[in-house]
């Protein structure tokens, strides 16, 4: 994403608006409060319809603020999004770019179209070491689990101490740069997820299967 974002405050007039989005090659702001919390997006179709809208007078929208144009709410990611949730919610949401966020609703960026492509030009053989060196073995201490990369998609395959270390450990893979699907094939020794009778039925003989 990038971090250098220029927004528009809910005040900023339609004349304002309008040079922002041509000086700096935009055709959309996300407009945040005093606060710095994205409220809405105005674009270039905003302004343009409301120039357009039946029974104005040519021009008067100029005088309106992005508080009237804005489209809201905002559709936005947050920070810790992973690349296939941003361009998936792009999708389905039909924008070509998302505002970023932090967990109180700030803005801390914008991810595009474009930002999101260049994330999955890394290689395979990339992928597998970051997965295998930064997630698996220094982040989670498992150097039995292997990892396998095919067109992007992560492969984990071995056995973990505790079941609760799976969808951690599936949710990190993810995190990594180029990924853009996790697949598990890991057992784990542990049930630490079950309801208490079930883990003690389990501690008397009964083994713990693989989550699949």
């Amino acid at each position: 994403m990038s971090t250098r974002v220029i927004a528009a405050s809910e005040d900023a007039g339609f004349k304002e608006i309008a040079v922002v989005l041509r000086n700096n090659g935009v055709s959309a702001l996300p407009v945040v409060d005093a606060d710095r919390k994205v409220v809405g997006v105005v674009s270039a179709a905003d302004l343009l319809r409301r120039i357009e809208a039946p029974g104005t007078v040519e021009g008067s929208g100029s005088g309106a603020s992005a508080r009237d144009l804005m489209t809201t709410p905002a559709v936005t990611v947050t920070a810790d999004a992973t690349p296939v949730e941003a361009a998936e919610r792009m999708r389905r949401r039909r924008v070509k770019r998302l505002p970023v966020v932090d967990g109180r609703g700030r803005l801390v960026g914008l991810v595009s179209r474009s930002d999101l492509l260049r994330v999955f030009f890394v290689r395979d053989d990339r992928i597998r070491w970051l997965v295998a060196e930064d997630v698996v073995r220094r982040g989670f201490g498992l150097p039995g689990v292997a990892v396998s990369v095919e067109g992007g998609v992560v492969t984990l395959e071995g056995e973990v101490p505790r079941r609760s270390d799976i969808p951690r450990l599936l949710h990190d893979a993810g995190r990594v740069e180029g990924v853009v699907g996790v697949r598990s094939r890991l057992a784990y020794r542990k049930d630490d997820l079950a309801p208490p009778a079930a883990r003690e039925r389990a501690g008397r003989g009964a083994p713990p299967g693989p989550l699949r």
